[in-house]
């Protein structure tokens, strides 16, 4: 075990860190350093501009390690500082260096505790096993494993390679704290902080910045993990890197995200996002909710807007979305929300302004209810709708319903007055099935503003 010395003298501590360091170049006075090959050069700076190619590709999914693959990945992590028991100070604006592959510049493990303040740290060299780096953290910057805990307070913690997160938490009982600082990951497959089999990661006022395609700032990765943002900005340059990436539980709070060219979030099966006043820019689509388990997204206040694609797409997935609070949800071309490949949606807006389609692939199935005073502009084709309170819709295109209800139980002798005083028809055709909208009794009615609405 690598010790560190007490520190030359004491630092007070500062509340905040300057969040504007990251597209700087990386390079602060250390009282000492701690690196596999003495070397303590600054690392080469790129821009967003530079890196990013305009290009789009789709985000990989998380997939579980093997056996093998899983005990690989846990035995090959090594650390140029290590720390398994008893608790360390590092002295304030420290170095650590790690340049082989598979080998982290900090690396605390069992009863191990670590707390840091300004301290820099440059990891380069790509990982041996992308599976090995995106599920037990293997080739990060900064590793906490198996029950270890890290205190970072301010910093700048820099990767260049493939497969090389910044920090990472992974095990059962293993938390690393951020107040302040900055990541900035420059390769491929490397996210900027990460969370896995059941590993904690706490971020304050951090700033991330990713380069590389498959490589989102946030990431939970197999096995779930628990992610808790507040403030801080989280910008993405490659494809397939969405803001957050994850197949466990995260919350964001007065966050913001500019991703350039990816969707705003990926949820796997088993992920979950809580948004409160969170802002998003996005050049690929909003959530996109996939894989064969539940999913669930909500959001509070905030914006979500697209540039283009959809703004929610399901994917197979049982997902549950809900919108409350004024939340800004808007893209330039896409539908609002798209289910297919057997999907199952929940769609739920309280106070709400939406514009966009609802669009329902064949052998998949939406709920979609709209509560307060919640308008949607848009067709539905293929979702049930329910409109409860003072929610309107403004048909903008012909319409075809899995059913309609109205969440108060209006009875078929004041249906008639409900349809005319929530339905905007513009002239469009509405059709709905009779069997799953038992208040409509089956009949046709006119809409307002011209157009109808009749059983399938």
């Amino acid at each position: 075990m690598t010790h560190l010395r007490p520190p030359r003298r004491p630092g007070h501590r500062r509340s905040t860190a300057t969040a504007s360091v990251l597209l700087l170049p990386l390079a602060v006075t250390a009282l000492a350093a701690c690196s596999d090959d003495g070397d303590t050069a600054a690392p080469p700076v790129a821009s967003p501009a530079a890196t990013a190619s305009g290009a789009r590709c789709a985000t990989k999914p998380i997939v579980p390690e093997s056996g093998a693959a899983d005990a690989a990945g846990q035995s090959t992590a090594t650390g140029v500082y290590t720390l398994d028991k008893g608790a360390e100070k590092a002295p304030r604006r420290k170095t650590f260096t790690a340049h082989r592959s598979d080998r982290s510049a900090i690396l605390v493990s069992g009863s191990g505790q670590l707390s840091t303040y300004d301290v820099k740290v440059t990891k380069n060299g790509s990982a041996s096993s992308l599976a090995a780096a995106g599920g037990h953290g293997v080739n990060a910057a900064l590793l906490a494993r198996d029950g270890g805990l890290l205190d970072l307070s301010g910093g700048l913690y820099y990767t260049t390679g493939r497969g090389s997160s910044g920090v990472a938490a992974t095990g059962k009982d293993t938390r690393a704290t951020m107040s302040g600082g900055g990541v900035n990951t420059q390769g491929a497959s490397s996210p900027g902080v990460l969370a896995s089999y059941g590993g904690v990661l706490d971020l304050t006022y951090t700033q991330i910045v990713t380069m590389g395609a498959q490589s989102a700032p946030v990431a939970t990765g197999p096995g779930g993990g628990k992610v808790t943002v507040s403030g801080g900005t989280m910008t993405s340059a490659g494809c397939g890197s969405p803001g957050v990436h994850t197949s466990g539980d995260v919350s964001l709070s007065g966050t913001l995200f500019d991703l350039a060219n990816s969707e705003a979030f990926t949820l796997e099966a088993g992920g979950s996002l809580s948004l409160k006043n969170v802002r998003a820019n996005s050049a690929a689509g909003g959530v996109v909710l996939r894989g064969d388990g539940r999913t669930s997204y909500t959001m509070e206040d905030g914006a979500l807007l697209a540039t283009d694609g959809d703004l929610f797409s399901v994917r197979s997935s049982t997902a549950d979305v809900r919108l409350t609070g004024g939340a800004e949800v808007k893209t330039k071309s896409g539908a609002l929300l798209r289910v297919k490949e057997m999907g199952d949606a929940t769609f739920r807006a309280d106070d709400e302004k939406l514009t966009g389609d609802v669009l329902v692939a064949a052998g998949s199935t939406a709920d979609v209810e709209l509560t307060g005073s919640t308008r949607l502009d848009g067709k539905v084709k293929g979702a049930s709708l329910t409109l409860s309170g003072r929610a309107r819709w403004s048909v903008a295109g012909t319409s075809s319903l899995a059913g309609l209800s109205f969440g108060d139980g209006s009875g078929s002798d004041g249906v008639a007055k409900r349809i005319a005083r929530t339905i905007d028809g513009n002239g469009y055709a509405v059709t709905y099935d009779p069997a799953s909208s038992p208040q409509l009794g089956g009949k046709s009615y006119r809409l307002r503003d011209g157009g109808t609405l009749k059983p399938a």
